[in-house]
């Protein structure tokens, strides 16, 4: 296991309970890291204006991925960002035309709070979706992040945007430890140092895991740390 200075987190069902409610454990945990020297990221599928304030209410550096790597920022002010939501628009028509299930935008997409994303809810077959998207040559993709549906530029991921922003702001993927639940999470897994799956994730993540604990939820981040070492 490598020095562990930086860790990268997912937040829903890797920080909170099962209900969506923050572990404040957890919480606690993160600001005693960040009182001793180790910076902890927040990336999420969550449009940028509630990861970063999250961020900003948890104790965090402020250094986040959000929209499931659509964006990078410090609290809420964007770094850069990196998808363009007018083509998931595009992606979102074709699904409303094509699918015969009924496809509804989430309020924060409907109403321009997403800045490189759209959001829909989970009320559908993404396999169908993804597989209409790859026909229609749109490089757009629909990911799944186990909370709602996000329509993407096809080359954003959360690990793509990690990278980029340690590139910026001068830090080392070597020495970063990343900790997810879900699938979209294998794409942080891919460039951190070291790589930890709580409790509640699949086992197909937990298989590309360096650790994967036997706790959930927000107590599965506390066993993560505890394993760090930290």
């Amino acid at each position: 296991m490598r020095r562990t200075r930086i860790i990268a987190t997912d937040i829903d069902m890797t920080l909170t309970d099962a209900k969506l409610r923050l572990d404040t454990a957890a919480i606690e945990k993160i600001r005693s890291l960040e009182s001793k020297g180790t910076r902890v990221i927040l990336t999420s599928g969550r449009n940028l204006a509630v990861t970063g304030a999250l961020a900003q209410f948890i104790g965090t550096c402020g250094l986040v991925v959000a929209e499931n790597g659509g964006a990078i920022a410090r609290y809420q002010t964007p770094i850069r960002i990196l998808g363009r939501t007018e083509n998931a628009r595009v992606a979102l028509d074709l699904l409303r035309k094509r699918m015969k299930a009924k496809i509804i935008e989430r309020p924060d997409s409907r109403y321009g709070i997403r800045l490189s994303d759209v959001a829909v809810e989970r009320t559908f077959q993404p396999e169908k979706a993804n597989r209409i998207l790859a026909e229609s040559g749109l490089r757009i993709r629909l990911v799944d992040t186990g909370v709602t549906f996000l329509l993407l530029d096809a080359d954003l991921d959360k690990g793509l945007a990690l990278k980029k922003l340690a590139k910026l702001r001068g830090f080392s993927l070597a020495s970063l430890a990343a900790i997810g639940d879900n699938y979209n999470d294998l794409d942080l897994f891919r460039v951190a140092g070291y790589r930890i799956a709580v409790g509640n994730a699949p086992e197909e993540v937990k298989a590309h895991a360096d650790y994967a604990c036997k706790r959930k939820y927000g107590k599965g981040f506390l066993e993560a740390v505890a394993h760090l070492s930290l």
